[in-house]
């Protein structure tokens, strides 16, 4: 059978791969899988499968948050700790891409926990055998390689799906700025080459947003929110239901993004100083469409990248597939 080539994102907000034909998301959460004292036979959320990993039934991603009774997350630099969730995670995903057989992948880590590259891709190499509802599946991981979490938007800026290179304008000096969910990571590439002197990560991220949102719905409407659901609110509407009638919470989320945008400018000065002789800046993450025109009045030559919330983890398939064939 031929090698399919994934890659592969296990963040700590959202897990998300891509074959290169089919992408998928999902919160970065598992728990057991309990079965419903109730079934309503009237909707089916679809949310997911049924993994059965090393002898125990898991759910993953959204039917975790909804239906397990004790769910886990991942936190900060432990994932590589958290072996069995990050097993889970990535069966999940490749369960999702109806992935099976002999795979390549590409994957990443923020930048200043680089230094966990070897324990995550050992975590990752080799067989994984689990079930998907009940079917049995085999993947077995042949070559996995580990990046620098933000340069997977720079190679799905400056490779085509087969992993060539497109674009001579990127041989210069490119920052590239990735504002997660937890993590705001900094890259500089010089002449396609890492320079990790002026790299690194800082904890202002989305989760800041979402912080100060939810602690806001709490002293105004009473509601305690789980950092997740604030993060579809304010994809979705923008607004909150309090006894059945609609109440936007835009008045919080501009203050926030605000105060995120002034920490993550911090942050690029401290790494870039003022970036005259960068070619450009490219914009990446799920927090960058919103603090770009806070950016951009700073560094005139930022740009949002294509998808910004799936740029890595389709670049890192682009890059696997450079490295290793296809």
């Amino acid at each position: 059978m031929e090698k399919q080539t994934i890659g592969l994102d296990i963040g700590y907000g959202f897990t998300k791969a891509t074959d290169g034909t089919d992408t998928v998301v999902f919160p970065s959460v598992g728990g057991d899988a309990t079965q419903a004292d109730f079934d309503n036979e009237i909707i089916r959320s679809g949310a997911g499968f049924k993994i059965t990993l090393r002898g125990r039934d898991y759910f993953y991603g959204e039917h975790a948050q909804k239906h397990s009774r004790n769910s886990m997350a991942l936190f900060a630099r432990e994932r590589t700790e958290q072996v069995d969730l990050m097993r889970l995670l990535f069966c999940g995903a490749m369960a999702e891409l109806d992935v099976e057989g002999r795979i390549q992948l590409c994957t990443g880590l923020p930048i200043d926990w680089f230094a966990d590259e070897a324990a995550l891709r050992d975590l990752l190499a080799g067989e994984h055998v689990f079930s998907v509802n009940g079917d049995l599946r085999i993947v077995s991981v042949d070559e996995v390689v580990v990046v620098p979490q933000p340069f997977g938007s720079f190679f799905d800026t400056i490779l085509d799906d087969f992993g060539i290179f497109t674009s001579s304008q990127f041989r210069g000096k490119v920052g590239i700025l990735d504002i997660g969910t937890f993590t705001t990571d900094y890259a500089l590439s010089d002449g396609l080459e890492y320079v990790a002197k002026s790299s690194g990560s800082k904890t202002a991220a989305m989760s800041t947003v979402w912080r100060q949102v939810r602690d806001g719905i709490k002293v105004n409407h009473g509601l305690d929110y789980e950092l997740h659901e604030i993060d579809a609110f304010m994809r979705d509407g923008r607004k909150v239901i309090v006894q059945g009638k609609s109440h936007s919470i835009e008045p919080l989320i501009g203050p926030a993004v605000d105060y995120l945008a002034r920490q993550v400018l911090a942050g690029a000065r401290e790494f870039w100083g003022k970036a005259r002789d960068y070619n450009l800046i490219l914009l990446t993450g799920g927090g960058a469409e919103y603090v770009k025109e806070r950016v951009q009045a700073v560094y005139p030559h930022a740009r949002v990248v294509r998808a910004p919330h799936l740029a890595n983890v389709q670049g890192f398939r682009k890059f696997a597939f450079r490295k290793f064939g296809g």
